[in-house]
């Protein structure tokens, strides 16, 4: 099968404050990133994420339980990446790498280093941001052209598991 991801573009105008600080992958999210390595390594060889680890990621990066904003989310992240927290992308692309679970793109968001790009917490954390918690996702193509809708059952599922 094959696949392709598209990524995040910034939208014209828009206005996104990410500090070196945002970059930085705390010793929390190594924790939990090499938790998520291990556990791919453990049990999956394409080395893909799970929904509901996806929807930790996501409620864990600041995305409400509000409505369907995690499911959402996820369901985005499937689109993008087949849920592969490493996963770089060129192809289709006049601009850019389009990098990590939320396939954030490197020329529209210079702000978020590669570093953090590829590690699942902090990109969930740029996701996050660059998406107001969840609000607007128009800023992935996936989202823009209902390419994530496919997954919105498993990923609202997960969003249950996740959120009381």
């Amino acid at each position: 099968m094959a696949w392709t991801a598209i990524g995040c573009v910034a939208e014209e105008d828009e206005e996104f404050e990410w500090s070196e600080e945002d970059n930085v992958v705390s010793d929390d999210e190594a924790v939990a990133d090499a938790e998520i390595e291990q556990a791919v390594a453990d049990g999956k060889a394409d080395g893909a994420l799970t929904y509901l680890a996806v929807a930790k990621l996501a409620k864990a990066a600041g995305i409400p339980c509000t409505g369907s904003r995690i499911a959402t989310a996820v369901a985005v992240a499937r689109a993008e990446s087949s849920f592969r927290p490493t996963i770089t992308n060129t192809v289709g692309n006049s601009h850019g790498i389009d990098r990590g679970l939320w396939q954030i793109n490197s020329y529209w968001h210079p702000e978020v280093s590669a570093s953090c790009a590829l590690s699942a917490s902090c990109n969930a954390r740029a996701a996050a941001r660059i998406s107001s918690y969840g609000k607007s996702w128009s800023q992935w193509w996936t989202y823009k052209n209902g390419k994530h809708q496919p997954f919105m059952s498993a990923a609202r599922s997960a969003q249950a598991s996740v959120c009381p």
